[in-house]
């Protein structure tokens, strides 16, 4: 038996080969880090072998819940008041919709496909996120320039902080139902609090470390004081069973609101250090899939392939058309946001904890691993290939 210290350097060493074989297959990195878990878990089975299964669920609890309250800080702190005013109505306009349409579309697929609301609702919420990475390595690889590359470099940056925001509310409204609140009253009821709960507490702290860090110029000092905070929001958003997601996020806005150049310093130098935790993640994500669970949830991810697939380029056509943005947008946009990454297996990881603690023998939390993690593979390859075609069409390319 190996020492649960040993075991997470294994992973971080084999994780980072898995995601430099991936890139050389011109492939994102998540998909090695995910193989080489898949690997090391369900194929050798080196979990159970090595003595470690009694730990590994508090080890995934753990590292979800750290990884997704860093995270959730990162985006909230970009979300400025200038810079929301900066956006303009046409570019706000076409980020709810496009995220809030594939929301919807996922939902009433999924739910259509397999009769249960529950599940739709889950997987509809995951649906909303954007992969920044891969569509951003396009439009460099590409030199494009125009309106369609600075819209999607816009969307794809945004859009993370409406995902959240969403499935910080369905997941709320889930739990309501898994955890046996039997009235409409009840769920409301929860989600209100859960919802309102953890941005109360993230605003609280994020004024208290405005003040705390106010007159302090150590930048150390400062670092160290801000991951306090976010770790004491996490903390305190499990005890009190309240968003995890919001309760950080509004800790970010907060901050970055009140004291702009420390905002950005804490958020560059916490978006250093995410690398190494992100390999574990995405390893002990490729550890949870379950081989009996990949040929049911082969369905259900056909099904949110293409839902989420029309949702968003129907969402961004449209609310182009009605804010009369330029008909480039309305016929070719939409294409470049299909990529889906870290942050839809991070928030489904998340639900998933959450669902377990309700109900121990549940399958949703493996199943709804497995559907993201086969969609997010999916749209690894999907998405590039919609980005180059939309700034293609756009006549926005330099490079052929």
């Amino acid at each position: 038996m190996i020492n649960i210290l040993l075991f997470a350097g294994l992973v971080l060493a084999l994780g980072a080969i898995g995601g430099r074989i991936a890139h050389s297959l011109k492939l994102t990195g998540i998909v090695g880090y995910i193989f080489i878990g898949f690997l090391v878990g369900p194929i050798l089975g080196l979990v159970n072998r090595l003595g470690l299964s009694g730990s590994f669920s508090s080890l995934w609890t753990m590292w979800t819940h750290l990884t997704l309250a860093l995270v959730a800080f990162v985006i909230g702190a970009q979300l400025t008041i200038s810079l929301i005013k900066h956006l303009g109505k046409p570019v706000l306009g076409m980020l709810f919709a496009e995220s809030l349409c594939a929301t919807f579309a996922v939902i009433i697929g999924i739910t259509l496909f397999t009769g249960d609301l529950t599940l739709g609702l889950i997987f509809g919420a995951m649906a909303a996120a954007t992969d920044p990475v891969a569509t951003v390595g396009v439009l460099h690889e590409y030199h494009s320039k125009g309106p369609v590359t600075n819209a999607l470099l816009t969307l794809v940056g945004w859009d993370d902080a409406i995902a959240s925001t969403v499935v910080a509310i369905v997941s709320a409204v889930v739990i309501g139902i898994l955890g046996g609140t039997a009235t409409i009253g009840g769920v409301v009821a929860t989600v209100i609090f859960r919802i309102f709960g953890g941005l109360f507490i993230g605003v609280v702290l994020g004024l208290l470390l405005v003040l705390v860090v106010t007159k302090i110029r150590d930048r150390e000092s400062i670092f160290i004081y801000t991951l306090a905070i976010v770790l004491l929001g996490a903390g305190i958003a499990e005890y009190f069973d309240i968003s995890l997601i919001l309760t950080c996020m509004a800790i970010g806005i907060t901050f970055i609101n009140f004291l702009p150049r420390k905002g950005h310093f804490v958020r560059n130098l916490i978006e250093e250090i995410m690398p190494p935790l992100y390999v574990v993640f995405f390893v002990l994500v490729g550890m949870q899939l379950n081989f009996e669970m990949i040929e049911t949830a082969g369905g259900l991810a056909a099904v949110y392939i293409m839902s989420r697939m029309f949702g968003k380029y129907g969402g961004i056509s449209a609310s182009a058309r009605l804010l009369r943005a330029p008909r480039v947008f309305q016929k070719y946009l939409g294409f470049g946001m299909f990529s889906q990454g870290a942050l839809a297996l991070g928030l489904m990881a998340l639900l998933g904890t959450k669902i377990s603690k309700f109900s121990p023998s549940s399958s949703i939390p493996t199943l709804g691993i497995t559907v993201i993690t086969i969609t997010t593979i999916a749209f690894e390859i999907i998405g590039p290939i919609g980005v180059r075609l939309a700034i293609k069409k756009a006549g926005e390319t330099k490079r052929e």
